[in-house]
């Protein structure tokens, strides 16, 4: 029956291994991309420098703005002209008859106001648009949130089915064992002389069966990491370092296994002896 506990905390532990690793990621790339996320504001050409600053002081006001960055046209100019390879033959004639308008590059405290934000910057008299990856970016950013909230909830599930699966083989343990611990109940045994094996046993039995998948996490990520990193281009769609992700996520495993044990075997020796 330990075996077969320990067999069952081993698979249980892999997939939460598995499901936490997705988890974990997916939040990571989700925090990536709302902090990647922001709103570009034109103004218009014919104002005023002071207006343009104006407009600055109007958007940093405004609720759910972290930060307002002001671009002057030359230096919309200057952008424009970086971003071809032959940018400066193209537009650098037109240095002197600027036909941008200054820009403003927004920041929102968070990702789920991006919409209102924009709207509420376009009102503005002297915007002439503002862009921020529209309905596509909040697909993006729900559907991520969506799979933190289901992975963690599967986790959770899998947690409680190992403590289960713990919890009947201590009593099974228990149950062969009813002589001798009737006997030192009689002798005067404390109640937690008694369940303290049973407690260290359910330990053991969780960190036996943690070996397996952090094996599987430590090797298992890193090769997933070398095999698709190359494969993700960009700053934004990035996975988590190996190290120390890998370490702290092992012992998070071993962690949870010993954990998962030992309110196992407490559970069920207290049901026992009812306490």
């Amino acid at each position: 029956m330990s075996f077969s506990s320990i067999f069952a905390v081993m698979i249980t532990l892999v997939l939460i291994g598995s499901i936490g690793i997705l988890a974990l990621n997916v939040q990571h790339i989700t925090v990536t991309v709302e902090d990647s996320v922001r709103v570009y504001v034109k103004l218009e050409r014919e104002l005023e420098s002071s207006d343009e600053v104006a407009i600055g002081v109007l958007i940093n006001e405004m609720d759910n703005v972290a930060s307002a960055t002001y671009y002057t046209r030359d230096e919309e100019l200057t952008k424009l002209i970086e971003n071809y390879e032959d940018g400066a033959e193209l537009f650098e004639s037109y240095r002197d008859d600027n036909p941008l308008g200054a820009a403003y590059d927004v920041e929102v405290t968070d990702a789920s106001y991006i919409d209102s934000v924009a709207q509420e910057i376009e009102e503005i008299v002297g915007v002439s648009s503002t862009t921020y990856g529209g309905e596509s970016t909040n697909n993006l950013i729900d559907t991520m949130e969506y799979v933190r909230t289901g992975g963690t909830i599967f986790i959770v599930g899998l947690v409680l089915i190992a403590m289960l699966l713990i919890s009947n083989t201590i009593k099974i343990t228990i149950t062969t064992r009813q002589t001798e611990i009737s006997i030192m109940r009689m002798v005067g045994a404390s109640n937690w002389y008694i369940r303290l094996p049973f407690m260290l046993e359910g330990m053991l039995i969780g960190l036996l069966g943690s070996i397996i998948p952090i094996l599987f996490v430590v090797y298992g990520y890193t090769f997933m990491y070398d095999a698709f990193a190359g494969m993700i281009s960009g700053n934004i769609i990035t996975l988590l370092e190996p190290m120390p992700f890998v370490v702290d996520f092992s012992c998070l495993l071993a962690l949870l296994g010993a954990g998962v044990g030992f309110i196992g075997s407490l559970v069920s020796i207290r049901k026992f002896l009812k306490f």
